[in-house]
């Protein structure tokens, strides 16, 4: 054990049985006081939110848990886990600053988390996306070596998570990383465009599709429709998808996985799918070469017109892991959708 945290009184949480954030602070400001080298990483639990909302609280806790206890296991002596919020975490390691050694130690810990099976979500890939930064190679000071890890985090966030990043000056220098405030203000602003399209015109059918060339070049979506009866309703491909055909999929094969408490259909990893027996939705978005999808239910009150979904395609190894704030936009425009069918007593079928 490190001579820091012998001589120190030192906090944990409570929750995760990891170290606290203000102990690994002081941690840090003692190895930068030594001139000690190390590196430094922000691991933050993609889309935990989703997690805490579709399942609840308590296995939300247990899944922090679970990961928490599997990162140690994963890391063992080479480094030191706290917690800093809700679903971040920091690790330092000590001495350890050689770009291939931390290489492979992020890809092992990225690797290992989603190959992590958790039995209260069975069937949920759980992936985390790192960001980190090395000292004193990368800055000279406690708060200058967290503004590079945060840079570094943002950059893999924004690439699409379930990935690492280590902070280069060359690539990441000029990252400016939104606070709280700034998020909501995008998420507000994102919202915003979604009444804005659909609302602008008495044709819906209109802004429908403006809504669609929207999102699927926001978000780089390689398709996006609404499916209704046995069919596909106006939909748009992304000029950049290696995929360019759609076809319908069986809406028994959606309800059946469909969370009812939030009425979407989230697949991250199509492979899942088979482990959790689901052979025949499986085989209905392999054979369109669909690595991801979201289904978003359209409707309100009791009356059903359809599903909003959303597809990302390619290869095996070409993932996209869709972002809470992304199926929250979907699910908000499905029911929008909904209510502008309601109060106008429209069908897709008469648009």
């Amino acid at each position: 054990m490190d001579i820091f945290f012998r001589d120190n009184e030192v906090e944990t949480d409570s929750l995760t049985d990891t170290y606290t954030k203000d102990t690994i602070l002081s941690y840090i400001s003692h190895l930068v006081e030594k001139q000690e080298q190390f590196s430094y990483a922000l691991l933050d639990i993609d889309n935990f939110t989703y997690i805490r909302d579709a399942y609840g609280l308590e296995i939300a806790n247990k899944v922090l848990y679970d990961i928490a206890n599997e990162v140690k296991s994963i890391i063992g002596n080479d480094g030191v886990l706290a917690r800093d919020t809700d679903d971040e975490f920091s690790i330092v390691f000590k001495g350890i600053v050689e770009y291939d050694t931390i290489w492979g130690l992020c890809h092992t810990i990225l690797v290992k988390i989603n190959e992590f099976q958790i039995p209260e979500i069975e069937g949920q890939t759980m992936t985390v996306t790192i960001g980190l930064a090395r000292y004193p190679d990368n800055a000279g000071t406690r708060e200058d070596l967290i503004l590079c890890a945060q840079k570094a985090l943002y950059r893999g966030k924004t690439k699409g998570r379930n990935c690492f990043i280590i902070y280069l000056p060359e690539k990441h220098k000029s990252i400016i990383p939104k606070d709280e405030r700034q998020r909501a203000l995008g998420a507000m602003s994102l919202h915003s465009n979604i009444f804005r399209f659909l609302t602008s015109t008495d044709d819906l059918r209109i802004g429908i599709i403006n809504l669609f060339n929207f999102i699927s070049s926001y978000f780089s979506v390689d398709h996006i429709c609404i499916q209704t009866g046995k069919d596909i309703f106006l939909q748009k491909i992304n000029p950049l998808s290696k995929v360019k055909e759609f076809k319908y999929i069986r809406d028994d094969l959606i309800r059946v996985n469909m969370n009812r408490l939030t009425e979407v259909l989230y697949v991250s990893d199509t492979s899942n799918l088979v482990r959790a027996r689901h052979e025949e939705l499986y085989e209905a978005l392999a054979v369109q070469h669909i690595t991801s999808t979201c289904f978003c239910e359209i409707s309100y009150r009791n009356e059903i017109y359809g599903m909003l979904r959303a597809d990302m395609a390619g290869t095996a190894t070409e993932k996209h892991l869709w972002r809470y704030s992304e199926m929250d936009l979907l699910l908000t425009a499905a029911k929008t959708i909904a209510l502008i069918l309601h109060y106008t007593g429209k069908r897709f079928e008469n648009l």
